[in-house]
């Protein structure tokens, strides 16, 4: 079985380089040849199809315009464009979410702007307010490890987060206190969960790893399973690391959903390699035409 492995020429990183060799030696151990393709390598006319294509390729990137061109030649994704794009931004997750009723913290979009105008005009706010109370979090639709995500106390410094953004497009949720500096990572593939970790941060609203916080292994809750899965289903994933909260009452909310999760924390944390699953999944799914 021949595979590509599909990522960024310019995340040419450690911390990536480590998840792409823990993926290509799964592989190996599934008897795939999985080889590594950037983005730029794959750069062709629209209208021209690919001289060669493998049985499949896992989609380590967020470059939907080539995963679609991919898809329109008949190459089996993981993750799916669809997968990649709705995780992505984060308005289009919460608009899945809300449209499959999986539990999330309540979320108003940002209105539309330009580059040339900004966000010029904030009586918008008035009604996240109303919806939303302060302390606000805002996040911009595009953002990874906890970062481009910022807390807002006030209308003030709501307002001074916003117009810092120029014209990016962001989305305000309430915010849970009951899960302030914490949540759960669930991994899931193949519609399973695989391992769990806490995520806990005593200096920062955010749980991240990358900025700063602990992580322990971490026993989900059938609850915390649902709603983890839901949101994959949602989302039409084969593999994710999706972000729990504990909300008031013990109910879990999803907090965001990572289409390619950088997982060797959960290694560390549960010593659980999840590159050995994601490989298995994709050749029972290939063999089986799923």
């Amino acid at each position: 079985m021949q595979g590509w492995l599909i990522v960024n020429p310019f995340l040419d990183t450690q911390k990536f380089q480590e998840i792409y060799g823990m993926l290509c030696a799964a592989a190996e151990k599934e008897h795939i040849h999985l080889e590594m393709k950037t983005t730029a390598q794959l750069k062709c006319p629209v209208d021209q199809g690919f001289a060669h294509l493998p049985d499949f390729a896992i989609f380590w990137d967020k470059d939907v315009y080539l995963a679609r061109q991919l898809e329109q030649q008949g190459l089996r994704l993981f993750n799916s464009a669809f997968a990649v794009e709705a995780c992505d931004n984060k308005a289009l997750t919460a608009l899945h979410l809300a449209a499959n009723h999986v539990p999330a913290p309540a979320t108003v979009l940002s209105p539309k702007t330009f580059e040339a105008m900004g966000y010029c005009k904030l009586d918008f706010l008035d009604e996240a307010e109303k919806a939303l109370g302060y302390p606000m979090v805002i996040k911009e639709a595009y953002g990874s490890f906890g970062q481009q995500v910022y807390l807002a106390d006030s209308r003030k410094t709501a307002e001074e987060i916003i117009r810092s953004m120029g014209y990016k497009d962001f989305i305000m949720q309430k915010f849970i206190e009951t899960s302030m500096g914490r949540d759960v990572r669930v991994n899931v593939v193949g519609g399973k969960v695989i391992a769990c970790m806490l995520r806990y941060n005593d200096h920062d609203f955010r749980s991240n790893i990358s900025n700063g916080g602990s992580m322990a292994p971490y026993t989900v809750s059938p609850a915390q399973e649902e709603a983890a899965l839901a949101a994959c289903r949602a989302l039409q994933l084969d593999f994710a690391g999706v972000d729990v909260l504990f909300g008031d009452n013990g109910v879990p909310l999803i907090c965001e959903v990572n289409s390619n999760p950088h997982f060797k924390s959960t290694l560390q944390a549960t010593g659980i390699d999840l590159s050995t699953h994601i490989m298995h999944h994709i050749r029972e799914a290939i063999t089986c035409g799923a």
